[in-house]
């Protein structure tokens, strides 16, 4: 089966073109330093309190959840349309569990933010099946 070509919008302009994935400052500055951050929590978090490894934890998820969300609206990636709300949900259930304000199934932090990666990385899954850029109005009915 052909994979239908990319959405162009009504400037002529291609959705991948907007895509600020395929841009190396954009992806550095959305993606590169929040899972450099979440990278180096593995490192710091002995030495640090632990009140500054949750805010950077939830800070990242947060940041990279915000450039989904604007990604999704600007060109329409498939997966950043479930990417951004899984980071956000994932940086809102940190926040929650981590500084006691609730429980969420007895999960803890390093459990929640298990699932939040492996949410992300599944919804890529989607764009080999389907295709990778969709307009807002074939997604939602």
């Amino acid at each position: 089966m052909a994979r239908p070509p990319a959405v162009v919008n009504m400037t002529g302009q291609q959705s991948s073109d907007k895509d600020l994935a395929r841009k190396p400052l954009p992806f550095l500055y959305l993606w590169g330093l929040p899972i450099v951050i979440l990278l180096s929590v593995n490192f710091v978090q002995n030495w640090w309190p632990v009140t500054i490894v949750f805010w950077m934890m939830i800070g990242a998820y947060a940041w990279m959840g915000v450039g989904c969300v604007i990604n999704a609206a600007r060109c329409g990636c498939l997966h950043c349309y479930f990417t951004g709300p899984i980071f956000l949900l994932g940086a809102l259930g940190f926040f929650l569990v981590g500084f006691d304000i609730t429980s969420i199934g007895g999960l803890k932090v390093h459990q929640i933010s298990y699932i939040t990666v492996a949410l992300a990385l599944s919804s890529f899954v989607l764009e080999w099946i389907v295709v990778k850029y969709r307009p807002m109005s074939q997604i939602l009915p």
